[in-house]
């Protein structure tokens, strides 16, 4: 019963120390008749939702597996994918929190994810910061454990620069997955003559190795560069770029 009238007497506040406010503009009696802000904030710190019984490893994202599993059993996986991080804006006291500079939320929860054509996510993984989540966290192991469940089925899978390389395209190549994604130069097994040649603007150089693995280099500005196991390369010539219109910034 106190709960129930507890409950009715929420409205939205800026704080959870406002439903005690003796200010005016917060003032709200029902919260200090139910319990004192002292009590509710020790059971806010207590409540627990998940069975540890369920949980023999003491597993701090448990409970998370049971919506993944939900995620990929609720949609059929559609012929496309791509994978990126996400944060989720977060500054409470959180062991898996984390700060990035360049996001518009800097504090929040790491999420790599796994989305199909239309934004469903069909996967995801929560970064559970270095110590935590030592050896799952390099480019190529995130990649192939999101996409685990869908390999050797002829999908396709764009990356962005953090997690392309021609080594994680000959292992995806090797279960039947297409890989398309921008490259950074310093990449391993690129070759340096493509990396290196100056293009201008609107040219496209191409190289493809005995793999099947592209690498495309197309200057828009600047270099851009971007590797395919989906395209074969139709100019094996990087001294002789195809040429195409450009529109000068």
């Amino acid at each position: 019963m106190k709960s129930r009238k507890f409950l009715a007497c929420f409205r939205t506040m800026p704080n959870i120390q406002a439903y005690w406010s003796r200010e005016a503009m917060y003032k709200n009696s029902t919260a200090s008749k139910v319990m004192t802000r002292y009590i509710f904030e020790l059971l806010l710190h207590m409540l627990h939702f998940a069975d540890n019984q369920d949980n023999p490893d003491n597993d701090r994202l448990h409970e998370i597996d049971k919506i993944v599993h939900n995620f990929k059993t609720s949609y059929e996986p559609s012929e496309t994918y791509c994978i990126d991080e996400s944060l989720i804006p977060f500054r409470g006291r959180l062991i898996m929190r984390q700060y990035i500079r360049n996001k518009r939320h800097k504090y929040g929860i790491k999420v790599f994810k796994l989305c199909s054509i239309g934004g469903y996510t069909y996967n995801f993984k929560i970064y559970a910061g270095k110590n935590l989540d030592q050896g799952h966290n390099t480019p190529t192991s995130v990649v192939m454990s999101l996409f685990e469940p869908i390999l050797d089925s002829g999908r396709t899978l764009a990356t962005d620069n953090w997690y392309t390389s021609v080594d994680l395209a000959k292992i995806l190549m090797d279960r039947q997955t297409y890989l398309i994604g921008t490259l950074r130069k310093n990449r391993r097994g690129l070759p340096k003559d493509l990396v290196n040649k100056i293009l201008k603007c609107g040219e496209i150089a191409a190289l493809e190795n005995q793999d099947g693995v592209t690498v495309i280099s197309w200057n828009d500005k600047r270099n851009v560069l971007v590797l395919s196991t989906k395209q074969s390369n139709t100019n094996s010539r990087p001294d002789k770029p195809q040429t195409k219109n450009c529109k000068e910034a």
